[in-house]
């Protein structure tokens, strides 16, 4: 038997980072992301330098918005 010890739990940071990366694809992909109960795109995003997240737009607002506010929506298999 191996003794295998699990995983060590992703720390908030990196979950963060991980969800940053996802908003990347959904962009390239063109798929759709859900902000305040309604489905939209990205329009772009930008990472600050020195900053913890990046700034995300959204098409047709005018403000930005937290990348922590955004759920990525299933695509159909």
């Amino acid at each position: 038997m191996s003794a295998r010890k699990p995983a060590p739990a992703e720390s908030p940071r990196e979950l963060a980072d991980q969800h940053d990366l996802r908003l990347h694809r959904a962009k390239q992909l063109a798929r759709q992301v859900s902000y305040q109960g309604l489905n939209c795109f990205i329009a772009g995003f930008c990472w600050h330098k020195g900053d913890a997240d990046m700034t995300v737009y959204i098409e047709g607002l005018a403000e930005p918005v937290a990348p922590a506010e955004l759920t990525i929506l299933e695509q159909p298999q």
